[in-house]
This record gives C-alpha cells, sequence and structure tokens, in this order.
C-alpha cells in the first residue's frame, strides 16, 4: 500500500457539508476532477491570457483572493488547491510523485479548454511545474518560481527543517492527522520575518481551512519529493522568473541560485526583507513584476 494512500482514507472522514462550504468563498469556484485529486478551483474565466497559480500549504485559495483580484486585470487567473493540501482531498492512488501530478494539472487545463498558460508556483510546487514545462514545453508559456531552489537544495532544506517522523512512510501521514492545525499555524512564525504583522491573518486563515475539513498532507508532498530526479527536471526552455525573500528563515541556509542547475536561464528577483511568501507578502510588486516579465 501507498504510505500516501493513508491521506486519501483519511481524507474521506469529511463529508458533502464541507465540500459545499469550500465552494461557498467566491461563486467563481468549482471542483473538477483529475486522476490525483478532485481539485478545488477558482477560475476568473475570460479571454485573457490564462495563467494558473497555486497556493503553498498551509496557505489555501482564501489567502490568494487579493493577490487574484490583482492579477486578474491582466490575466485570466484559474487558481486551484494542489492535491493534497485545502479542498483538494488526494485519490487513493495519488503518491505525490512529480510526472503523476503534471499530468494532472495537464487534465485541468484540458477541462477548462486551456491550450497554454502561464505557470506561477511557490517552493515545492515549482518542482511540478518544472517537470509540465520540461515534458509538455508547448503548454507552458512563462515560468515563474518563489522560494525554489534546485530540487538537491530543497532536498537539504527538508533535512534541515522537517522533523524526522514526518520524512517516514504511514508514521508521518498519522503524525500530520493529529497535529496538521498545529503544523498549519507555526509554520509561519518559521517562514515569515519575525516582525511581520502577516502572521496572524495568514495563521488563522489555516487553522480556519483544516478546522473545516482541509487538508495539509505535508508527509506525503515530502515522501514523495524525496524520490524526484534532477532527469525530471531538465529541459525547461521558456522564460522563467524567480522571486525569493531574503527573510524566510526557514531557507536561511538555502541557496537559491542553484536553480540555475536545472534551469541555466532563470532570472531571479530578489525581495529584501520578505519571508517564505512573496507573492502574498509583496503582492503589488509581484504583479506588477509578473505582468512585466510575461508582456515583455
Amino acid at each position: 500500500m501507498n504510505a500516501a494512500a493513508l491521506d486519501s482514507l483519511l481524507a474521506l472522514r469529511h463529508g458533502q457539508g464541507t465540500r459545499e462550504r469550500a465552494l461557498a468563498v467566491d461563486p467563481r469556484m468549482r471542483m473538477i476532477t483529475t486522476s490525483a485529486a478532485n481539485l478545488r478551483v477558482l477560475d476568473t474565466g475570460g479571454s485573457l491570457p490564462p495563467l494558473l497559480i497555486a497556493p503553498d500549504g498551509p496557505c489555501v485559495i482564501e489567502h490568494y483572493l487579493d493577490l487574484i483580484q490583482k492579477l486578474a486585470e491582466n490575466f485570466r487567473v484559474i487558481c486551484f488547491d494542489m492535491p493534497g493540501f485545502g479542498f483538494s482531498y488526494p485519490r487513493l492512488n495519488y503518491s505525490f510523485g512529480l510526472k503523476e501530478t503534471a499530468d494532472a494539472l495537464v487534465e485541468l487545463m484540458d477541462t477548462l479548454a486551456v491550450k497554454q498558460a502561464v505557470f506561477a508556483f511557490s517552493c515545492a510546487n515549482g518542482f511540478f511545474a518544472i517537470n509540465l514545462a520540461a515534458r509538455y514545453p508547448e503548454r507552458v508559456s512563462h515560468l515563474v518560481l518563489a522560494q525554489t531552489p534546485s530540487l538537491q537544495a530543497m532536498l537539504q532544506w527538508t533535512d534541515r527543517i522537517v522533523p524526522k517522523p514526518i520524512k517516514l512512510p504511514f508514521v508521518g501521514q498519522a503524525v500530520m492527522a493529529v497535529t496538521a492545525q498545529r503544523f498549519a499555524t507555526s509554520w509561519f512564525d518559521l517562514s515569515l520575518p519575525r516582525e511581520s504583522r502577516d502572521k496572524p491573518g495568514f495563521a488563522e486563515k489555516a487553522r480556519e481551512a483544516v478546522n473545516h475539513g482541509g487538508c495539509f498532507c505535508l508527509a506525503s508532498l515530502v515522501q514523495g519529493l524525496a524520490r524526484g530526479t534532477d532527469a525530471e527536471l531538465q529541459g525547461v526552455q521558456c522564460p522563467t522568473l524567480l522571486f525569493y525573500g531574503d527573510s524566510d528563515f526557514s531557507h536561511k541556509y538555502t541557496d537559491f541560485s542553484s536553480l540555475n542547475s536545472l534551469i541555466p536561464h532563470t532570472e531571479a528577483l530578489a525581495l529584501q526583507g520578505c519571508g517564505h511568501f512573496p507573492d502574498l507578502e509583496r503582492s503589488d510588486c509581484y504583479a506588477q513584476s509578473l505582468s512585466r516579465f510575461v508582456s515583455a
């Protein structure tokens, strides 16, 4: 049995009421079925260039509503909870692998009749976007990453930051099942600048999501990423932009220039005094810079 299947089984305890509440956040919200999960998706619609964004857990779509509004001035924004996070409950056969996740995102694009899009993903989610851009170059016009280094640098980060029990199959899933709320809220103390005023609001949204049935399958994500290889991430040709905050304590020892080992042509934009979430902490700068990069 795939250890990540334990997360799928645990998700079965969430009933129809949870789904209805998750969709009631915004009238543009819907559920879309993929091979990895039933994805909760907010689609602004229209004929502007499509932009796919995904919250970096424990953040959920609710964290991104203000950013979505800003980005929607120039893009058709498609924001969704990643499989195993927020209200996108993972399927039994999903193991959080690079290729299977990328393939599920292609399914999402096909369902929404999106032939090509800008992908703007953060941290570990960035590796799924990189794999997709490498394997399906015709589907990705631009790649915008945040807090995503090389895979090896990310695995070193995991060794430093993630408690050992979380990395153990089945044990990690069981631990997260009973500690998800504590992990989801305490994460912001580690990832945001110590003086950040965003902490209470970020933590409250994460706590509310978990309390109302949201997923935070950190163990399955960590274990799935550990099975990834550089070979699965080579060959990206599209223009690539990397944002990174220099005041993310969790990434204090991470060298973000290491991403060049996977994507040599990456442009990097360092944000002084910013933590783990450049897209949320500096949403005006992020939205403007992303728009300029895509239109250049």
